[in-house]
């Protein structure tokens, strides 16, 4: 269980815990795989989410989700490429917590995945939490807790 003061300092506001969704690069489960190959290219990211019509998450989609979707297909023949739609070749596996999340589900999704997708109840896609983010803000807590708390051992001695 993490403490109170940690979760204080982890969710005190500095600069956004959360990337809203106007800020995170999506593709549209019906867009083409050339559409989603621009998007990522020119996110710099690899893996995107990927949204529904009615902005609920889908899926996720990435280079290598592409490349490896059929035996003959290249990022480069866009011929193909316009033919085949995102949703036949995306990860439906996606780490999604609602938008009132524990931290500890954060971190625990995190370890294995390069974001979280935060969503509605109801599925609205509301943004995504990097572990970029969430390192940074654990890196800060590790350098400034013992200025606001006072920390001493529970044991003097641990042998």
């Amino acid at each position: 269980m993490i403490s109170e003061e940690i979760k204080d300092m982890f969710y005190r506001p500095t600069e956004n815990l959360m990337i809203p969704a106007s800020e995170v690069a999506v593709c549209n489960e019906d867009d083409s795989l050339l559409h989603a190959v621009l998007v990522l290219s020119n996110s710099g990211y690899q893996t995107i989410p990927v949204l529904d019509n009615n902005k609920h998450v889908r899926g996720l989609i990435s280079i290598s989700n592409i490349v490896t979707s059929f035996d003959d297909l290249s990022i480069f023949d866009e011929d193909k490429l316009l033919k085949i739609k995102v949703k036949e070749v995306m990860n439906q596996v996606v780490p999604i917590l609602f938008d009132n999340h524990d931290l500890e589900d954060v971190l625990r999704l995190l370890i294995n995945n390069n974001f979280v997708c935060i969503t509605h109840t109801n599925g609205y896609f509301l943004g995504i939490i990097p572990r970029k983010i969430a390192l940074e803000r654990f890196t800060h807590i590790a350098h400034n807790i013992d200025n606001e708390y006072e920390l001493k051992a529970k044991v003097e001695n641990f042998y």
